[in-house]
């Protein structure tokens, strides 16, 4: 028994939220996704191997076509460039 969530999504830590369904099956041990939840998401036409996101919200008003989430990825949130854009900036030897 499939069940699709609707959550949205901040991608890359910007603030505009986007929409994406999370497919699990409680029967065989599936968890509904949380806020906080770091998920992997598929690939689009800017990111052709996909990316990762964290959710923000659960459920949405959005009723369009939406693609679902990939995974969840476990364990703490690693810092990587793409969780701060400007990570850094301002700091070091050349500042």
């Amino acid at each position: 028994m499939n069940v699709t969530q609707v959550v949205r999504v901040s991608i890359a830590g910007t603030r505009r939220e986007y929409t994406y369904g999370w497919v699990f099956n409680p029967l065989e041990g599936g968890q509904p996704l949380k806020v906080g939840d770091r998920v992997e998401l598929p690939p689009n036409m800017v990111q052709s191997e996909g990316s990762s996101g964290e959710v923000v919200a659960v459920g949405s008003d959005y009723d369009g076509p939406m693609k679902n989430i990939v995974r969840v990825i476990n364990g703490p949130k690693a810092q990587s460039p793409e969780d701060d854009l400007w990570g850094g900036w301002g700091t070091g030897e050349y500042v």
